[in-house]
């Protein structure tokens, strides 16, 4: 039986999968949103119902009108626009330019002027000189794409005054581990990674003296495509397919799972999420 306190969790986070040839379909935050379609394609799905799903996240956190909120990793404004009409001020921290150029352009659809933009990675801001802290909520959805996720984590404690929240996938798979495993063989020639994997995230947390909360909950992932050639070709970029081969494993699956919806070819998963926090001053 491994003993998880004898376990770096964070040398695990950034070798994820321990076996380099394991680590087939993967690809960086920083290329998988470097392609402005791709972008434009995230934001018009967050932006469905009004922001309905970003609302939704943002009502899962202890927000009052008067907080400033530091979100890191803000991509198009996921949370920045619900959360910019109900507190005092947002400082959102996107790199891609793809994301912040959605981003610019949602701020000025909502005419929202209490919004911050700073241009940079997270492991490059400097929290005393691009930012103004202390912000009473520090938070990071879906954006833990740095290196290293201690340093990350001391650097969004040191900036906040009251909560931290993470969001994560709860079985700590990739999306396209997650969603392609029954053709992961197919596509790489080796099994799909266990899904029996522990919290690296929360494990680490613990190791860091931090207690955190965590709540579980299952939410649907769409994916809207204008035909199946679209839905492959943004899918394949993800995978890091490299083979025709592979391409064409990849459209015999979508063909057989994308549904069709008011024109559009649809790709609906189900997924378990984790919201991580924890109040700073409680540790």
């Amino acid at each position: 039986m491994i003993d998880v306190n004898t376990i770096d969790w964070n040398e695990a986070w950034k070798k994820p999968e321990g076996e380099e040839g394991k680590k087939k379909g993967f690809i960086s935050c920083g290329r998988r949103w470097s392609d402005p379609d791709r972008c434009k394609r995230f934001n018009d799905v967050m932006k469905e119902d009004n922001w309905a799903g970003s609302r939704a996240r943002v009502s899962a956190m202890d927000i009052d009108e008067s907080y400033r909120i530091l979100d890191v990793g803000a991509g198009p404004g996921t949370l920045v626009i619900p959360l910019a009409s109900i507190v005092a001020h947002v400082t959102a921290v996107e790199p891609s330019e793809g994301m912040l150029s959605c981003l610019r352009e949602n701020i000025a659809l909502a005419a929202i002027t209490n919004v911050d933009i700073v241009p940079k990675k997270w492991e490059e801001v400097d929290v005393k000189q691009d930012l103004n802290p202390p912000y009473d909520v520090v938070v990071a959805s879906y954006s833990l794409g740095f290196p290293d996720l201690r340093e990350g984590i001391l650097k969004m404690v040191a900036a906040s005054s009251r909560y931290v929240y993470i969001f994560w996938f709860a079985d700590m798979l990739s999306p396209w581990q997650r969603n392609y495993g029954e053709i992961w063989e197919k596509l790489y020639g080796i099994p799909r990674p266990s899904g029996n994997k522990p919290n690296i995230i929360y494990n680490l947390l613990h190791q860091m003296g931090i207690y955190a909360n965590i709540d579980i909950s299952k939410e649907e992932s769409i994916h809207r495509y204008s035909s199946i050639e679209e839905a492959v070709a943004d899918q394949k970029e993800g995978l890091h397919l490299t083979t025709s081969e592979q391409e064409d494993i990849l459209r015999d699956y979508l063909g057989k799972k994308l549904i069709r919806e008011n024109g559009k070819v649809v790709l609906r998963e189900m997924t378990h999420r984790a919201k991580i926090w924890w109040n700073v001053n409680d540790q």
